[in-house]
């Protein structure tokens, strides 16, 4: 018994000196790649399964594992069904929303909330993407001019960004309700400054192009779909 004992805390010393020189192991691999290879090709299996990990919620590394029944946010940790997660991966904390059917006239020249398009969220990043699409027409006025529609982001009440769209519909002195000049306004991707880990609104709000430009955008929102999508 004690030879045994002896065998196996010398290949423990031995291991712990390996690992220490940080080489290489392989699992599934004779020919590991990094210091941990994992590798596995056969139908259902697991490459990595974490069942539990003994980790205090007083761990201050941001990067070190954690079960969700811990109360700290971990940068990686094992779900409840013992899978590897990652927490703070852009996407993993997305919103959107799509504007509830009806429509909405903007025809003022200062920035006024579009109903439906504010997403209240507490974001993971210091920097999230915000992606959206506003459809509607614009229709003819008394003078024969064109039609701009603006939309401004919010964030957390202060206008951080516009976006503009010229309608090439112009009218000849008639006016008219018909639908007409149909337009989209989009954005892919736009980043937003924001602090993680505090409750921030982003909101969209629309405006018409001024003085010279006023005949105004309908927001239709039963004939056309828009939405606004919070990547973080």
């Amino acid at each position: 018994m004690f030879n045994f004992i002896t065998k196996i805390a010398a290949i423990a010393i031995a291991l712990s000196s390996t690992l220490q020189s940080h080489a290489q192991v392989g699992i599934g691999t004779t020919s590991p790649l990094q210091e941990l290879h994992i590798s596995g090709t056969a139908a259902g299996l697991q490459t990595i399964r974490i069942d539990d990990c003994a980790v205090t919620i007083a761990g201050t590394n941001s990067g070190e594992l954690a079960t969700t029944t811990t109360t700290t946010s971990k940068a990686v940790y094992s779900d409840a069904n013992g899978d590897l997660q990652v927490r703070y991966m852009y996407g993993d904390n997305t919103q959107s929303v799509i504007l509830p059917s009806g429509t909405q006239t903007i025809d003022n020249t200062s920035l006024e909330d579009i109903t439906g398009a504010t997403i209240t969220f507490t974001p993971r990043h210091a920097t999230i993407y915000l992606s959206f699409a506003i459809s509607g027409y614009n229709p003819l006025c008394l003078s024969d001019q064109q039609s701009y529609f603006v939309v401004g982001v919010s964030n957390n009440g202060a206008n951080v960004a516009n976006f503009l769209n010229l309608s090439a519909t112009t009218d000849e002195n008639v006016i008219t309700t018909i639908a007409t000049g149909a337009a989209t306004i989009t954005a892919a991707k736009f980043p937003l400054t924001v602090v993680p880990g505090v409750a921030v609104t982003i909101k969209l709000q629309g405006r018409d192009g001024g003085a010279v430009h006023d005949c105004g955008f309908t927001i239709d929102a039963t004939n056309f779909t828009s939405y606004m999508t919070i990547e973080d």
